[in-house]
C-alpha cells in the first residue's frame, strides 16, 4: 500500500482527466456531490513483445488493484459513499508506456500524499498497474492529467 509516508474499465471521454476542468475551484460544502472516482493506471507494454502477457491477466492485475485500495480506504467517508452507490461507481483507466513510467507516476502520487495500491505481480515481483484511493475527481485529476485513456 502507497499512502503518505509510504516509500484505472475506461469511461470514455466522459471520465478522461480533462473531464470537469475547474472542479477544485468548487466550494467545500459543494464536495458532497462532486463526483467521486477511483483512477487505474495499467502499464500499457505488458501485452507486447518481450512480455506478452494475456489481456485476462492484465485486466485480474488491475482488479486486484482496484479491489486492494478500496479496501484499505474503506475507513474513508468518501470511499464509504463511494462503495455504497454502486450503480454510480466511475473509474477512469489509464495507461503508463511502460514499468519506468508507472513507478514514477507512483512516487508522484506518493509526494503528494495521494493514497494508492502499486499493484506488483508474485512471485515475479513486477509492478503492473496502480489503483488510487476513490476520491474526488478535483483532487486527484491534476496529478494524472497527462496520462491518456488506456485503449
Amino acid at each position: 500500500w502507497r499512502s503518505m509516508g509510504d516509500a484505472g474499465g475506461s469511461r470514455g471521454e466522459k471520465g478522461s482527466p480533462e473531464e470537469g476542468k475547474g472542479a477544485a475551484a468548487k466550494a467545500p460544502e459543494e464536495s458532497k456531490t462532486e463526483t467521486i472516482v477511483q483512477y487505474i493506471v495499467v502499464r500499457k507494454d505488458l501485452t507486447k513483445k518481450p512480455l506478452r502477457w494475456s489481456w485476462g491477466s492484465v485486466i485480474s492485475n488491475a482488479c486486484h488493484a482496484s479491489v486492494a485500495a478500496i479496501v484499505a480506504g474503506m475507513d474513508d467517508p468518501v470511499v464509504k459513499r463511494y462503495v455504497t452507490q454502486v450503480k454510480q461507481m466511475h473509474k477512469v483507466t489509464l495507461a503508463a508506456p511502460d514499468e519506468e513510467s508507472l513507478l514514477s507516476i507512483s512516487k508522484d502520487l506518493q509526494t503528494n500524499g495521494i493514497e494508492h495500491k502499486l499493484w506488483v505481480e508474485e512471485p515475479e515481483k513486477i509492478p503492473t498497474c496502480l489503483a488510487v484511493r476513490p476520491m474526488e475527481r478535483s483532487k486527484i485529476q491534476s496529478h494524472l492529467s497527462k496520462l491518456k485513456l488506456f485503449r
